[in-house]
């Protein structure tokens, strides 16, 4: 009895910048003949058209691959298996950290907060405008920014968190990522009196994926600083504790 020719394939372990394009293994493009068009169908079922670009002989899912990388919460680490189906489909199966397939559920309750600790509420304002917010409570010093584009490169810290932790005397404090990744930051003392985190801040937010619009909440634990990464723009984060700065 013949045996029915394998499904073409390959996978992908999400590192570096994927959100914006991601590369095709070279042996898998050799072997591919399909239209510059294609379809990805995630765990769910749904369909995303993604446009192929190729490029000093490499080809790369590009227009379209970033809403993909959104919609399914895809972050660094993320083991994807890619079955092309024929007609331009590929089937994709996801992989987390926990080598098991991911739970979309799970992923969008977490992934899509930074893996912020909070109580989600929905108020209902004059005028039947709704708001979404995500309550964070925390016994430490932190506050929060709404990442703007001259945030993604240099941060100011509160002047009150800067005096309580004697931040204008060090040149770095240690960030910790969602994924407790360490970041040493340099800080610089500015003469109008503003505290600034610059060198080493741009790495952390690209190899985090942190883009314009999300918001991101600092917390000073024992030693190092905590970031919670609130990607969903729909929700107001409000942090409560009885060391909460504005």
């Amino acid at each position: 009895m013949a045996r029915s020719a394998p499904v073409p394939a390959f996978f992908q372990v999400l590192v570096g910048d994927f959100s914006e394009k991601l590369k095709m293994p070279t042996a898998f493009v050799n072997d591919f003949n399909g239209p510059a068009l294609c379809k990805l169908r995630g765990p769910n079922g749904k369909c995303w058209d993604v446009k192929l670009e190729e490029k000093n002989n490499d080809l790369f899912f590009h227009k379209g691959w970033k809403k993909f990388v959104k919609d399914n919460y895809l972050e660094e680490g993320d083991f994807l298996v890619f079955n092309y189906d024929g007609n331009s489909l590929f089937s994709v199966t996801i992989y987390d950290e926990s080598a098991c397939e991911m739970d979309m559920e799970e992923a969008k309750r977490k992934r899509s907060t930074g893996g912020l600790v909070g109580q989600m509420r929905d108020y209902v304002m004059p005028g039947e405008t709704r708001l979404r917010i995500i309550e964070f409570k925390s016994e430490h010093l932190c506050f929060k920014r709404t990442m703007e584009t001259h945030r993604l490169y240099q941060l100011n810290i509160p002047i009150i968190i800067a005096r309580a932790k004697g931040l204008m005397s060090k040149r770095t404090i240690e960030l910790r990522d969602p994924s407790n990744r360490s970041w040493p930051v340099a800080v610089t003392p500015m003469e109008d009196g503003r505290t600034l985190m610059n060198k080493g801040w741009c790495d952390c937010y690209k190899a985090n994926q942190i883009k314009k619009g999300n918001t991101v909440v600092f917390e000073f634990v024992k030693g190092h600083v905590k970031l919670h990464i609130v990607r969903d723009e729909g929700y107001e984060v409000m942090l409560t504790g009885p060391n909460i700065v504005y």
